[in-house]
């Protein structure tokens, strides 16, 4: 008797330690502030309007019966969630490359969404396009993401982010 509760609480101990483990996406974030300048309180003469920018990002969405593929062509970043027996399995290459503009909130689930991957996509690039330029801030963003069946089983997601860049004169 001795024997088997032994053995049975081995195999339980077993059994639970070896369940699917939590894979962490390799994440590359960026985040830059928005202001509207009624907010900051700032005249005219206090800050320059550099120009305005746009970025866009498009992301391939593959579904099967028992899995989808979220991919990024142009960034060699493709995540493929697989159900099976022991729930959902995530399997992804390359870097996930996010951006987020104040107020965003973080993606609120572990599993990546085609829309949020397009739209942190484009964002990120904004935000490189704006540190590249020299910019404090943007202004008056505007994000869209268009949604385009372009196969039997292929949906592309393009987001495209307008802003405006705003760098703060200084008394130096």
């Amino acid at each position: 008797m001795k024997k088997f509760i032994f053995v049975s609480l081995f195999a339980a101990i077993c059994l639970t330690s070896c369940g699917p483990t939590k894979k962490m996406i390799p994440r590359a974030v960026n985040t830059i502030n928005t202001a509207s300048l009624e907010v900051l309180n700032l005249e005219r003469n206090d800050y320059e309007i550099l120009n305005t920018i746009t970025a866009e990002a498009s992301i391939v969405f593959r579904q099967k019966s028992d899995s989808y593929e979220i991919e990024s062509p142009d960034d060699g970043f493709s995540v493929k969630y697989t159900y099976g027996k022991m729930g959902w399995d995530c399997k992804f290459s390359g870097i996930f490359r996010v951006g987020y503009l104040s107020g965003d909130a973080p993606f609120a689930s572990a599993a990546l969404s085609p829309e949020e991957v397009a739209r942190g996509l484009a964002i990120y690039r904004v935000i490189n396009i704006a540190k590249q330029e020299g910019a404090d801030a943007v202004i008056a963003p505007t994000v869209a993401t268009n949604v385009e069946q372009v196969g039997k089983k292929d949906v592309v997601y393009k987001s495209t982010v307008t802003a405006k860049l705003v760098k703060l004169k200084t008394n130096n």
